[in-house]
C-alpha cells in the first residue's frame, strides 16, 4: 500500500512538474523531476530490467503518438522549437505515466473494458487540463480534439497495460 501511495503521489508530482514548467516557460523542470522520481521508482521495484524495458517502451510509443498528432495539427506546444518531434517534456510525462502500470494502475489488468472508459475519460481530460495551464495548445475545435483522444486513449490505456503484462520478466539463476 506504500508503494502504490508513493507512485499516485509521484505520478501527480512528476505530471504538474512537466505541465507547469513547460506552460511557464521552463520546459527543463518536469523532465528533472521526472528523473528523480525515476530514481525512486527504481529503488521500490523488485525487477528493476523489467521495469526499465517497460517505461522505455512506453516511452518511445507515447512520444511517436504525440509526435504524430502535432505534426497532424491536433494540437501544438508553444515556444517548442523542433517542429519534427514532441518537446522533452512529453517524454518524460509518458515515462512518469508507465511507472503507473505495475503499482498504482495493476488494479485495471484484465478489466479492460474499464481501462477503456478510465482512458477514454482520463486521457482527453489530461491533454486539456495541460492546455488550461498553457503547455499545449488544442489546434482544432476543443470538442473535436477531446473525441480525437478520447477514441486513442480508449485504445491505449488497455493495450498498454496489456504490454505491461508481456514484458519479459528477469529469468531467476
Amino acid at each position: 500500500m506504500t508503494t502504490t501511495l508513493i507512485n499516485v503521489l509521484a505520478f501527480y508530482l512528476g505530471w504538474f512538474a512537466c505541465i507547469l514548467g513547460a506552460g511557464r516557460g521552463y520546459p527543463f523542470i518536469g523532465p528533472l523531476v521526472v528523473t528523480i522520481l525515476l530514481g525512486v521508482h527504481f529503488s521500490l521495484t523488485p525487477d528493476v530490467t523489467r521495469e526499465v524495458s517497460l517505461i522505455l517502451l512506453v516511452g518511445v510509443l507515447g512520444s511517436s503518438l504525440d509526435t504524430v498528432l502535432m505534426l497532424s495539427g491536433v494540437y501544438s506546444f508553444p515556444g517548442h522549437s523542433l517542429s519534427w518531434l514532441c518537446p522533452l517534456w512529453i517524454t518524460a510525462l509518458w515515462l512518469n505515466f508507465a511507472t503507473t502500470f505495475n503499482t498504482s494502475l495493476s488494479w485495471l489488468r484484465r478489466r479492460y473494458t474499464l481501462a477503456a472508459v478510465l482512458g477514454a475519460v482520463a486521457g482527453p481530460l489530461s491533454y486539456y487540463a495541460g492546455a488550461r495551464l498553457g503547455a499545449l495548445r488544442l489546434n482544432l475545435d476543443s470538442t473535436l480534439t477531446l473525441l480525437i483522444l478520447a477514441a486513442i486513449w480508449g485504445v491505449l490505456l488497455p493495450g498498454l497495460l496489456r504490454l505491461a503484462v508481456f514484458v519479459p520478466q528477469r529469468r531467476a539463476g
